[in-house]
């Protein structure tokens, strides 16, 4: 998989947020914000294709967290990022 590079991260009053529109029929705009984990894995992530390991292995490397944690974190943010149409 891989981070859609037409969703713009912005840095808003220092947030980092992705703001999403809805190809709905309605005109509807969602605002995605950031954790400093969520950020961490958008930057060293994005270009370039990717799985939820590796994923596993940047949070294991950056905090002290056990594979088992780093794995559903991960898992989490890749279903968050999929369910807000960040990933191609």
């Amino acid at each position: 998989m891989r981070i859609d590079k037409r969703k713009k991260m912005h840095s808003v009053a220092g947030e980092h947020i992705v703001m999403h529109q809805s190809k709905d029929t309605s005109d509807m705009t969602t605002v995605v914000g950031f954790n400093q984990s969520a950020l961490l894995l958008y930057e060293r992530l994005l270009d370039r294709d990717f799985t939820v390991d590796d994923a596993v292995r940047i949070l294991c490397d950056e905090y002290d967290v056990d594979e088992a944690t780093a794995r559903r974190d991960a898992a989490e943010w890749v279903a968050s990022m999929s369910e807000h149409g960040m990933l191609i």
